[in-house]
């Protein structure tokens, strides 16, 4: 078996015994692991894709905006069967631990196995190195390849899509040529729970909030805040699971603690929180400039609500930790004046972040939530703007445009701009009665002796979108089990990934 992977340290855990068969999935997945390919960086990740499928003889291109297309002639005999398209995003959430030295554009993800957090479902579980793991969706893309070079399989003709950029705008799938795709049935590779198959999921689009700033040179003591130990996670996946918005708790600890210091107007000198629009913030960092007769009254509020702070999330967030620090010496600023700040603040307050409805048919399906993603003021930067990113997501298409509405109200309030509905992608609506479910229901029974659950989402898959480019394609999403996507807690179960490339292997030989 050729090895597509080099370092050293997938050498050893390709021959670790606690990886399960079949090996060549592992293969793949190191070999993914080696090539940056964060959201916008995925040139080379697409070039080595496609020289792959033309190592192995195949048909494989990259389309104009960046997809890998590559399709496999149907095992001797079975020419005559529909033609599936099997389907994941090249892309990751690239993200580190706070303060790691990692150059996502050149460096490798180093993968680990340990003791899975989560023993129910696998005894090990695969992780990286300080940074997100990019199972989501390295896996999928990794059992596409070995099915790819897998030529004693049976199967129909069939074509494995690798989509650019999902993590952010969809870009692959939304700016697609209508007629690319060649498959009667999709099967989606990127759901997260190998005990579910995925039939609709939620749309989504972005919004960024900004606003001018006045600045103003003044002098005081620059006191530092940093919130940090937050779980973070996947903003469509665990936003239901009321894990804390570091932005939202950060904005909170400074507003309560200058009320509670007689300073009603505090004074920023910078605010940031959030990487990515996907991702629930984990950190956030400020500073406030604190006159000299107001440290130790403000240094007690802040530690006294931040007990109140620590106290509520204990259970969610055990790890929440501050760092917050008065300076000696006080220090000449320009700093955003006491209405800029004030304004700046009260929006973070006032801006929804979370779960907003809850589906009224499907118990414990969230139909619509907000991520509060990003944010970012400067106290020094001279013309810049004060700005919030949000990320709105709903199952309901028609609810959406609603939702950009709702921000509006809350812009034209604030006296603050507020961008279109941009990179906006549809929901995919569920079609319990299509053939291609049906089939893989019962391959699900074959291979794990059970009923699958059949489930919609509230993260966003590319299946709606592709579904709109090709009317009448069926589809359906499944995957092994991930927690904590997104983040440097990402995980992987091992045990649960031969299960569903059995269960592919099996729909790709029982469809007609």
């Amino acid at each position: 078996m050729t090895k597509y992977f080099k370092l050293p340290q997938h050498e050893a855990l390709y021959n670790d015994p606690r990886l399960p068969e079949p090996k060549a999935i592992w293969n793949f997945m190191f070999f993914l692991a080696e090539i940056p390919r964060g959201s916008g960086n995925c040139k080379e990740i697409a070039r080595r894709l496609q020289e792959l499928g033309q190592q192995w003889g195949y048909e494989s291109f990259i389309d104009t905006i960046g997809n890998v297309i590559i399709r496999k002639p149907a095992s001797p005999g079975l020419e005559n069967k529909s033609m599936v398209t099997l389907q994941a995003h090249m892309d990751i959430v690239a993200v580190g631990e706070d303060g790691l030295d990692h150059n996502f554009e050149k460096d490798p993800v180093i993968c680990r196995i340990a003791e899975s957090n989560f023993p129910k479902h696998s005894k090990n579980s695969l992780f990286a190195t300080g940074t997100s793991l990019g199972a989501d969706d390295g896996i999928g893309c990794a059992m596409m390849l070995h099915i790819l070079e897998d030529k004693t399989l049976k199967h129909g003709p069939l074509e494995c899509v690798f989509t650019y950029d999902e993590e952010t705008t969809m870009e692959g799938a939304v700016k697609m040529v209508p007629g690319t795709l060649k498959g009667k049935y999709l099967i989606n590779i990127d759901s997260e729970e190998d005990f579910r198959i995925t039939i609709g999921c939620a749309g989504g689009f972005e919004q960024i909030m900004t606003f001018d700033v006045e600045r103003e040179n003044t002098e005081g003591f620059g006191s530092m805040f940093e919130i940090k130990g937050l779980q973070g996670g996947h903003s469509g996946v665990e936003i239901h699971e009321g894990r804390a918005n570091a932005v939202k708790l950060l904005a909170r600890l400074v507003h309560e603690a200058s009320l509670a210091a007689d300073m009603p107007e505090p004074v920023l000198m910078g605010f940031e929180g959030g990487t990515k629009r996907n991702v629930i913030p984990s950190v956030a960092r400020c500073r406030v400039l604190i006159p000299d007769d107001k440290r130790a009254k403000f240094t007690e509020a802040v530690n006294k609500e931040f007990k109140q702070i620590k106290h509520e999330w204990k259970t969610i967030e055990p790890d929440l930790t501050l760092n917050f620090m008065i300076p000696e010496a006080a220090e000449k600023v320009s700093a955003l004046t006491k209405a800029s700040s004030r304004k700046f603040l009260d929006l973070l307050l006032a801006l929804p972040h979370g779960v907003l409805r809850y589906s009224p048919d499907v118990a414990g399906l969230v139909e619509t939530s907000i991520n509060m993603a990003i944010v970012h003021v400067c106290g020094r930067c001279v013309g810049e703007k004060a700005r919030i990113e949000l990320f709105p997501r709903s199952s309901v298409n028609e609810f959406m445009p609603h939702i950009h509405q709702q921000l509006k109200a809350f812009a034209r309030l604030a006296g603050a701009e507020l961008t279109p509905m941009e990179n906006a992608f549809p929901g995919w609506e569920p079609n319990p009665s299509s053939p291609l479910l049906a089939t893989a229901k019962e391959c699900y029974k074959k291979v794990y002796g059970k009923e699958a659950e059949i489930y919609a989402i509230h993260a966003g898959l590319e299946c709606g979108v592709l579904q709109e480019k090709h009317p009448g394609l069926q589809s359906i999403s499944v995957g092994p089990y991930l927690k904590n996507v997104h983040s440097p807690k990402e995980e992987l179960m091992l045990d649960t990934v031969p299960g569903i490339n059995k269960l592919i292997i099996a729909i790709l030989e029982a469809i007609e």
